[in-house]
């Protein structure tokens, strides 16, 4: 009887200790503003740290990828919780964090590459050192769910795209945000749509908005200046990017072309029947770029449309492609965790970082 009396004490000693363990591997652990509490890596190997492998094990869709304004550094959202950042001329992450506070929905450099916006899914904007991905302050908003971010004048103005809480069960309306010098707002000057696409000018500093019902407006965040609807395309904008005067923008798997001089169509090419979510353009404005679900990346010329290469490094889904402000470098990240960098001048691998591979 006492040999079984210890035997059953040992077992409930054990089930203790397991209970605890798992309860502690619940908690969600408040990050704070100075230094963030969670688990934050800068590691020796591209492979990153082998305890972090041992600890998570995940491989994480690339959901996002960002060059800094010199080119020289980009930054990885993995899934929703895991960022990295790391050097364009190959080697090591900068630094890696798996943000176990809240999930992440964007990431955004400030025009200086001194900051780097992370958009949150809780109301906030976080921004941290992309050195160290400390966070260095938080920019609470209107909005619960932050879809994009758009800096709009040096780091003290952003635009942020998003939704409202969802509340009694009615679609979540998404909306516009102005912070600037401190103060929220929401733009004035502009229709009111259900927006889903944004992206500015890099010269001009205007933004261009694209609806879910194919309006594509343009206006200045800074200004009272009315906005101009440039064009009404009979399907949502799911993308935009700027070449010069030229406003490209993806709808239901066709690129539309269009002057944002005069409001025309210069010329509208049926890509796939799948929606293209990522679309850039080269420095010298002849080619872009685009990907629609699949595991190669399109390269066309712009004028004409057509295709002149297809560029494929594995047989993985795209997810999400980038290119470097200078134009000498392509990020193509995929659904299986890899970025591959492309040397824009003669379509040849650079490198693959497994930024999702943790």
């Amino acid at each position: 009887m006492p040999a079984i009396i210890s035997v059953a004490k040992s077992a409930c000693v054990l089930l203790t200790g397991i209970a605890a363990v798992f309860s502690a591997s619940q908690i969600d652990y408040p990050t704070a503003i100075a230094n963030a509490t969670a688990i934050s890596t800068r590691t020796s190997s591209a492979t990153f740290n082998t305890e972090l492998q041992k600890s998570f094990g995940l491989t994480l869709k690339i959901s996002q990828i960002r060059f800094s304004p010199d080119s020289k550094s980009l930054a990885v959202l993995a899934g929703d919780r895991f960022i990295s950042t790391w050097p364009v001329a190959g080697g090591n992450p900068t630094a890696s964090i798996m943000m176990t506070s809240m999930p992440l929905t964007c990431i955004e450099w400030d025009p200086t590459g001194n900051q780097l916006y992370l958009g949150t899914s809780k109301s906030q904007i976080l921004s941290c050192n992309p050195t160290t991905l400390d966070i260095h302050f938080r920019i609470h908003s209107d909005l619960e769910i932050i879809q994009q971010i758009q800096p709009v004048s040096g780091s003290e103005s952003l635009l942020s795209l998003g939704n409202l809480a969802n509340s009694n069960g009615k679609f979540p309306e998404a909306l516009l945000q102005l912070w600037h010098e401190d103060i929220h707002s929401r733009p004035q000057n502009i229709p009111n749509l259900h927006y889903i696409s944004m992206r500015k000018h890099a010269e001009t500093g205007v933004v261009a908005l694209g609806a879910s019902t194919g309006e594509i407006v343009v206006f200045n965040p800074l200004s009272n200046v009315e906005s101009t609807v440039i064009s009404k395309i009979n399907s949502p904008i799911d993308a935009l990017n700027w070449s010069g005067k030229t406003l490209i923008a993806t709808s239901e798997g066709a690129v539309h072309l269009i002057d944002s001089s005069n409001s025309q169509v210069i010329k509208t090419i049926q890509i796939s029947n799948k929606l293209i979510r990522n679309v850039g353009i080269s420095k010298d404005e002849k080619t872009f770029f685009l990907s629609c679900g699949s595991n190669a990346v399109q390269v066309r010329d712009i004028n004409s449309g057509d295709l002149i290469y297809k560029l494929a490094s594995t047989d993985e889904m795209i997810s999400s492609i980038a290119l470097s402000p200078d134009g000498k470098t392509m990020a193509v990240g995929t659904c299986q965790g890899k970025v591959t960098l492309w040397d824009t001048s003669d379509f040849q691998i650079k490198s693959i970082i497994p930024a999702g591979i943790n």
